[in-house]
């Protein structure tokens, strides 16, 4: 009791954290680099896309339940693609434009490998750094910039080296290992483990608006076999300033990821910091209270962590959360055909607050948590839309994905491990 009093006291604020101050000594040691990010065209994905691999990345089985989406029709979009060549030259400071794609479900920057640049997708929920490349076949390297190893002077094949990653029945790449420079904002890396795939699904084929990941949990994770290798993180963290990644992913496209300096123009007030158990592989801690707008705390009884992972475009928390926040949400109902809560378009969603640790309060606005159209009402001939929080169908974890990370400056710091939150600028 004691200790819920004490948490009912912690401030909080919509879009906003609140917690003692943070301390990250500055070591300088070596040196720091970004990756920004700008929009690139107008992509859009829909939500039960995303929910789709949300759940095959992390081998979820959705249950079948409520009413079907057939009672909606289905809105059209025209997804404009952008070019696959949409990057500028690094500036002096190590900075590299890329993008965010499909309506800020996905964020994709320029690596250069070899000599040749791809944009990737940054993933702290992985630990593979694998590429598309000319050992796939034709057909699926259509709509692809491809890394070929063959023109490549650094490249070296790993004899008898293999990875395998799998993200769900659908989603998946296998295939031989080699290494090779990498460049990213202008820090370089040598002999850079990459997976170099021969075989990939066809969810991977289809997204057009990315060439493969950079796998940035901790190597435990890593599916390299007989050895499992370190991620680009891990390799490149003794040059730099500090040990650090953080992640500016705005709603509006324009961001960054900057490694190795904590940037403090980049946020104010303080940094709510959270050990992580690195354990499993992930950015994993503790996730056990939550509150629906100005609603009082609850405590999460099941499984109350969490992971940081921005290769998940959605929130998915554990049942009574989701349950408790679409109470709260006029007119929304669980629809089996999009596999997710759906809500008239028309309706202001709620704030929701997580407690991040046992101090730190952490609020996502419900303009974030608006995530896309998905149809019409056949009844009202109003627009449905599709909840940027969802079920984790009774996983293990909860996924704290884009949603949720695009309201803070977040911290992904190797000492310790700890993750920092706080309010963007």
């Amino acid at each position: 009791m004691r200790f819920l009093l004490s948490f009912l006291m912690v401030l909080s604020f919509t879009h906003g954290v609140f917690s003692l101050p943070g301390s990250l000594k500055s070591q300088l040691k070596g040196r720091s680099f970004k990756v920004e990010r700008v929009r690139r065209g107008n992509d859009l994905i829909h939500g039960p896309t995303a929910l789709r691999k949300a759940y095959e990345k992390f081998s979820i089985i959705p249950m079948n339940l409520g009413i079907d989406l057939d009672d909606f029709e289905p809105i059209t979009t025209n997804h404009v693609a952008g070019s696959k060549d949409d990057t500028s030259s690094a500036d002096q400071k190590g900075a590299v434009s890329a993008a965010s794609v499909q309506g800020d479900a996905a964020f994709v920057s320029p690596v250069t490998i070899g000599g040749q640049k791809i944009v990737l997708n940054f993933d702290t929920g992985s630990a593979d750094f694998w590429v598309m490349s000319t050992l796939l076949p034709e057909a699926a390297r259509q709509g692809h910039t491809v890394y070929n190893p063959s023109i490549s002077s650094t490249y070296k094949k790993m004899e008898g080296a293999t990875f395998n990653i799998s993200y769900g029945d659908a989603s998946y790449a296998y295939g031989g290992v080699g290494t090779d420079t990498v460049d990213i904002g202008g820090a370089v890396i040598q002999n850079q483990a990459i997976g170099v795939p021969d075989t990939v699904s066809s969810a991977f084929i289809e997204d057009t608006t990315s060439n493969g990941l950079v796998g940035l949990g901790f190597s435990s994770l890593n599916t390299v076999t007989p050895k499992q290798q370190k991620t680009f993180f891990e390799n490149i963290a003794d040059s730099l300033q500090e040990p650090i990644m953080t992640a500016t992913l705005k709603a509006d496209g324009v961001g960054e990821y900057e490694f190795g300096i904590l940037d403090h123009d980049k946020y104010q007030g303080d940094i709510a910091n959270v050990s992580v158990d690195s354990s499993n592989g992930f950015w994993q801690f503790e996730l056990g209270h939550f509150a629906v707008a100005d609603g009082s705390v609850q405590h999460i009884k099941k499984n109350p962590i969490a992971i940081a992972d921005t290769g998940t475009s959605l929130m998915l928390l554990n049942q009574e959360v989701v349950d408790a926040y679409y109470a709260e949400v006029h007119g929304a109902i669980y629809a089996s055909g999009a596999g997710g809560y759906v809500y008239p378009c028309n309706i202001s969603l709620p704030s929701l607050s997580v407690a991040v640790g046992s101090k730190h309060l952490a609020t996502v606005p419900g303009n974030l948590i608006d995530f896309s159209e998905v149809g019409i009402n056949k009844t009202t001939g109003g627009k449905v839309c599709f909840g940027g929080i969802q079920s984790n169908q009774g996983s293990s974890m909860q996924i704290l994905g884009d949603v949720f990370l695009k309201a803070f400056f977040v911290i992904f710091d190797l000492r310790g491990p700890s993750l920092g939150i706080a309010n963007p600028k």
